[in-house]
């Protein structure tokens, strides 16, 4: 049986960022990961590009108790992230709403820089190590379900959430926390596509614009969000969009809305001002230039207006006020959000009452630890549970290497 120090279970974003900083200090720790390489998932993030973290990132962009947030935000700022890749070869640098990308746009480099920097520090990473159990004696036994064994003074569970099981998501982690006693709480598919009618949207399939999108459940709203809205089969997705995904599966089936405004700025009288302005404009291309054409069309369809081939100027001003109602004020009904296949994170995890703050070491079995989307904490789009994935792996490295030195 393998004995080692540290024994990291999962090889994605925190198992990657705890196995470098761990080996830069020369404790040499033990990857295991249940696939055959390590970190799928991240090659997905940031549509490919890799969104590593924001310079923004701040307590009220994550979804947990604060204080273990504002512990690992101390611990390891963005600023920390972009110095910590610089240094394993990887250079960064922010866009306009401080969103930051790896200089080649590319998720595989940063992959890469992890992997590969964890190596050259002497970290051991094992593939196809798929765990069965792990034990609590005088150590720690790790024992795959091919019989393999570990044994370790130290565990991180890093094996992340369930959102995106093709790409490795899965439930590992809590089995292996809740064996030692740990809850786990509900959980749900956060930043995901949301389900609508079907036929509101067959003709937008492809259409992306930018604007704002507001959650209602009843009367009551919800969340707003404004950014980057995308129609596709029966769904209405973006990260506007996807960014509302928490808030409908936290409402357990209740019926919900949204609300779309593609012209948030538009004067109240636009589309009077509009038809005056072009009356020989037929519907079919009337709100062209505003938006896309399909999109156009069915907002018009929507005010309950037409022919397409009427002209602007044969609007009366119960149809103009329509069609500026739904240009700016478009409902449609959220069935439901897409489910984990087609989500990026997990809502719920391992209960984060059962760590120490300041450490993520288990308040019940000295020397195990949790990090990243295994615990609960969940971020919005934009980088930030990326480096929620960093910021709690750096602050179990620390524990391990202060106690290491001591």
């Amino acid at each position: 049986m393998e004995k080692t120090r540290i024994a990291i279970l999962g090889g994605g974003a925190a198992g990657l960022m705890a196995a470098c900083l761990l080996s830069r200090s020369g404790l040499h720790p033990l990857l295991l990961e249940k696939q055959n390489r390590v970190g799928r998932k991240l090659l997905s993030t940031g549509n490919g590009r890799c969104n590593l973290t924001n310079l923004n990132a701040s307590e009220k962009d994550y979804h947990g108790d604060p204080r273990y947030v504002r512990a690992a935000l101390t611990a390891f700022t963005p600023r920390d992230a972009m110095d910590f890749f610089a240094s394993i070869g990887v250079e960064c640098a922010p866009d306009d709403e401080g969103r930051v990308y790896p200089l080649s746009n590319a998720a595989a480099g940063v992959l890469d820089g992890l992997r590969l920097y964890a190596a050259e520090q002497g970290c051991e990473i094992v593939p196809e190590f798929e765990v069965a159990s792990v034990r609590r004696g005088r150590d720690f036994v790790i024992t795959s379900k091919d019989g393999s064994r570990v044994q370790a003074d130290c565990v991180l569970v890093a094996c992340g959430g369930m959102a995106a099981p093709k790409l490795g998501g899965c439930a590992d982690g809590y089995r292996i926390l809740e064996g030692f006693g740990h809850r786990i709480t509900p959980r749900l598919p956060a930043i995901a596509a949301l389900k609508t009618d079907p036929e509101a949207v067959r003709a937008l399939k492809g259409i992306r614009m930018h604007g704002e999108i507001a959650l209602y459940c009843g009367e009551k709203l919800l969340r707003r969000e404004v950014g980057e809205i995308l129609f596709g089969e029966g769904s209405v997705s973006g990260i506007a969009a996807m960014q509302l995904a928490r808030a409908v599966n936290l409402q357990k089936g209740k019926p919900c809305t949204l609300k779309l405004n593609f012209w948030p700025d538009a004067p109240e009288n636009a589309i009077d001002r509009r038809a005056e302005l072009l009356p020989k404009r037929p519907l079919d291309d009337f709100l062209s230039g505003i938006v896309p054409k399909r999109l156009g069309q069915v907002l018009i369809k929507a005010a309950g207006v037409g022919p397409l081939s009427m002209c602007a100027g044969e609007l009366d001003a119960n149809q103009r006020s329509a069609i500026q109602r739904c240009l700016t004020e478009w409902t449609l009904p959220v069935k439901s959000t897409l489910g984990f296949d087609a989500a990026q994170v997990t809502c719920g995890g391992a209960e984060l009452k059962g760590f120490d703050p300041d450490t993520l070491e288990s308040r019940l079995t000295p020397g195990l630890f949790a990090a990243g989307e295994v615990l609960d904490v969940d971020g919005d789009c934009g980088g930030f549970n990326l480096h929620w994935a960093w910021a709690s792996a750096a602050l179990v490295a620390r524990e391990l290497i202060r106690r290491a030195e001591n």
